[in-house]
């Protein structure tokens, strides 16, 4: 494959993000953690310290909601700055990847979450409205987006190629396989049972991991890493707000339990 030299920046900054990444002897450590209080203080010991650092025992489902997709576009953002200028469109557009079930639940006339009103960005994006009310204020990209019949993700992936400045074709072998290793996992996941897909997010992360290691100064390094990224931040995600609602039901039985005369 024909190396970029231009992506030497990039690739040196990512290398030092991708070897902060928990392992997952990290994430055996931290399901110790029964409550939302104690797995903060043990994930401020260790590398996710900087995830989580804007969290504490008192933040709800919709504050870690917010906090972790503003946290994702931080690091999203910081990649785009890396790469090189030509490049930078199609890294910035990886932000409307993870707003498609959104923008897909919106189209369909439901309801704006209510942690949407907790993220910056979303709420210049969004109306105030409900239902079918909402509608992105956007460029055009952004408008398609919300129109698409099939969630979105045709649209998605045809405005992501239109952004590829002029390359190789061995460049755009390399994206395309990667796009479709992606793709094909999403559908995989819709189909199997919950209980599976934590077996087949790690097939996809060391999947992921061996084909970063093959493709050193190469413009599909930074999407890589940010694949790897959504994981372990969907990981983070599953993590802090399943003890957040557990700990929310506990309180409401406590409150139940505590109002029923003796």
């Amino acid at each position: 494959m024909i190396i970029a030299p231009e992506f030497a920046y990039a690739q040196a900054r990512i290398q030092a993000r991708f070897a902060a990444l928990p392992a997952e002897s990290e994430w055996r450590r931290l399901a110790a953690s029964r409550t939302l209080a104690s797995f903060l203080e043990e994930a401020r010991a260790g590398p996710l310290r900087a995830w989580v650092k804007g969290f504490s025992d008192q933040s709800d489902a919709h504050d870690l909601e917010a906090g972790l997709r503003f946290l994702y576009r931080e690091i999203l953002d910081a990649v785009a700055r890396w790469v090189p200028e030509a490049w930078r469109e199609a890294v910035s557009w990886v932000r409307w990847l993870s707003l498609l079930p959104l923008l897909t639940h919106l189209r369909a006339g439901g309801g704006t979450p209510a942690w949407v009103a907790q993220d910056p960005w979303l709420r210049t994006l969004l109306d105030d409205g409900e239902g079918s009310e909402s509608r992105v204020h956007a460029d055009a990209r952004g408008q398609r987006l919300l129109q698409a019949g099939d969630g979105g993700v045709t649209v998605w992936v045809d405005e992501w190629h239109r952004s590829w400045p002029p390359c190789n074709p061995a460049t755009s072998l390399d994206l395309v396989s990667l796009e479709v290793l992606l793709m094909d996992h999403a559908q995989t996941f819709r189909r199997v049972a919950p209980a599976s897909a934590w077996r087949l997010r790690e097939e996809l992360r060391q999947g992921l991991r061996l084909r970063l290691h093959r493709s050193t100064l190469q413009p599909s390094v930074p999407f890589i890493y940010l694949a790897l990224t959504a994981l372990d931040m969907e990981r983070l995600r599953a993590a802090l707000i399943g003890r957040a609602l557990f700990a929310d039901q506990e309180e409401a039985l406590g409150a139940a339990v505590g109002g029923v005369p003796a």
